[in-house]
């Protein structure tokens, strides 16, 4: 569950070497890079206010929102602490989508380098918010508004429990904010990890990926109908089954029960053994490819649609996670990103942002340092590449 900053391997030399690099990429227009993003120049503020949702540069939102699960929610991502009980918090502060905590490399923080007046980030961290299915509308972990903010994440969560997270927190608390209409929002879509981990079997289930679809569809629609002026960045489902290879005999992942295995409680598909784990993990990646696919289809659609105040645009998942370090997981329980990959999620993303889609489709390899995109005049956010 985990993405990486730097936008090309070949260049990991020279980012260690330098903290302010001029690249030149096949396809991508010249950059600066930097591993600070205090190292970037400021742009000059845009003549005109963008029209439309469809003429956003990234310092044109005043507000950042999110939707998903644990991994949005920033579950586990400091590790052991020295209470152990601390170690299970979602630290939302530092979630790559949400975050605000001061000094943590997140999307929100990255736009509120060039945007200081942008809202809606989370603070702090707080104990596990569960949802899970059915008993998510019920249970008794809900939100904590004053560190959730405008982060609707919830652990556990699976895409049929989004149109839960919008309809009940998210939109409420964006009116109750008294956020003017006019205000540009950018909103944070990953989802499906749960379901890829619980639903395995679903692969043979015809309806399986219809069943996706159709709640990511809800989810988006509410949003669409109540919030206006949105931009969802929607990110793929990412590969899952490769935290089996990752974690496979790692003492890293046996520091809270010494000596005994990794154990399976979060994710049964990934991490069986033998030939039952392999059909099962075979199962999960039939299953990530047909929800990516309609997560595709449903952002084509909306690109079809042009909304003047709705907007969507695809981020793939193309991870080798399997090549990452151990570390790139949390030592809680080896399945959830550390905060070192939030941040790393965090440059990811925000240096595809502007991009074209072939190069946001690039592989995401792990850096040692993340490297960030330095924002341009002209840059804007694509919103019908995937129809041209």
């Amino acid at each position: 569950m985990v993405l990486a900053a730097i936008l090309l391997a070949a260049s990991l030399a020279a980012v260690n070497a330098s903290p302010v690099l001029q690249l030149k990429r096949a396809n991508a227009t010249t950059g600066t890079y930097v591993t600070d993003i205090a190292q970037c120049p400021r742009v000059a503020a845009r003549a005109t206010k963008a029209a439309s949702v469809h003429d956003l540069r990234p310092d044109d939102f005043d507000v950042v929102m999110a939707i998903g699960d644990s991994i949005t929610a920033g579950a586990f991502a400091k590790g052991i602490q020295s209470d152990v009980l601390q170690s299970f918090n979602e630290w939302r502060g530092v979630s790559y989508a949400g975050g605000g905590d001061p000094g943590a490399t997140t999307i929100p923080n990255l736009i509120k380098y060039y945007r200081s007046s942008v809202v809606g980030a989370s603070t702090g961290y707080h104990g596990v918010e569960l949802c899970f299915g059915i008993l998510c509308p019920l249970g008794p972990f809900g939100w904590n508004a004053p560190v959730d903010n405008f982060n609707a994440a919830q652990t556990g969560a699976l895409a049929s429990n989004l149109l839960h997270e919008v309809r009940d927190y998210l939109v409420p608390q964006v009116k109750d904010a008294g956020i003017p209409n006019s205000a540009f929002k950018y909103l944070n879509f990953q989802i499906g990890s749960n379901d890829i981990c619980q639903m395995c079997a679903g692969a043979l289930t015809p309806t399986a990926a219809d069943s996706f679809e159709d709640d990511v569809r809800s989810a988006l629609e509410y949003v669409r109908k109540n919030i206006p002026n949105v931009l969802v960045n929607v990110i793929g489902v990412i590969p899952v089954a490769q935290i089996y290879p990752l974690t496979l005999d790692q003492p890293y992942c046996q520091k809270l029960l010494p000596g005994l295995p990794h154990l399976n409680i979060e994710c049964s598909c990934a991490l069986l053994g033998g030939a039952v784990g392999n059909a099962t993990r075979t199962l999960m990646n039939s299953l990530t490819d047909q929800y990516n696919e309609r997560l595709q289809k449903i952002v084509k659609d909306y690109q079809r649609a042009g909304y003047k105040s709705f907007a969507a645009t695809w981020q793939p998942p193309n991870i080798p996670l399997s090549s990452y370090p151990i570390e790139a997981l949390s030592d809680v329980d080896c399945f959830h990103p550390s905060q070192a990959t939030h941040a790393r999620i965090a440059a990811a993303v925000w240096n595809r942002l502007t991009l074209a889609t072939a190069d946001r489709a690039e592989v995401f390899a792990w850096a040692d340092t993340p490297v960030i995109r330095c924002l341009q005049d002209t840059d804007r956010i694509q919103t019908k590449d995937l129809i041209a």
